[in-house]
């Protein structure tokens, strides 16, 4: 696998046909905007070394089943979509550091995210997610910063998720001092 600064060296693909010109084992990073592959789901394993995956702006309802099997997987970005559930599943991206899901309707994430030991940023700027699991605090160590910027909360809520997580940064918008 490679590191961060090694996997920003490598080209990022902007689709199977260009993922295609490189042996499989050599496709690190791919990125789709807008339209979905018909033949997404079948194509995409054939990439086990792929450490980066950009599914944005493309009206997904939901995430691709094929994405739960990519065990590589180190950034995943499925930001402005029309995504309203973050499956379970997400806890089989055992090597994930980087979730992006802004920009979406999902009100929750699921408690298989504290499964995610390597994880350290989740941007959730501009989603409806105001509460996390209890299990979110097994990624004490790891989790370094969330954005929760343009999310209504209280400053009740607020200091609850810091509980959970008082070594990691949070992007808040200013409070709603609403009471749901």
């Amino acid at each position: 696998m490679l590191d961060s600064v090694q996997l920003s060296k490598q080209p990022l693909l902007t689709s199977f046909a260009a993922a295609d010109t490189l042996p499989a084992e050599k496709v690190f990073r791919l990125s789709f905007k807008r339209k979905l592959p018909a033949d997404f789901n079948e194509k995409i394993l054939k990439y086990t070394y792929l450490q980066e995956l950009h599914l944005k702006s493309m009206r997904l309802k939901e995430i691709p089943q094929a994405v739960w099997s990519l065990r590589n997987l180190t950034v995943l970005d499925v930001s402005n979509n029309k995504l309203t559930v973050i499956s379970d599943s997400l806890g089989e991206l055992l090597n994930l550091e980087r979730l992006i899901i802004n920009q979406n309707n999902i009100s929750k994430l699921p408690k298989q995210i504290s499964q995610l030991t390597h994880l350290h940023y989740i941007d959730m700027f501009s989603t409806l997610i105001s509460d996390f699991p209890a299990e979110i605090s097994l990624l004490e160590n790891s989790l370094k910063e969330i954005d929760m910027r343009i999310i209504l909360m209280n400053d009740a809520e607020k200091s609850r998720l810091q509980n959970y997580l008082p070594k990691t940064k949070f992007l808040f918008s200013r409070s709603c001092n609403c009471k749901w």
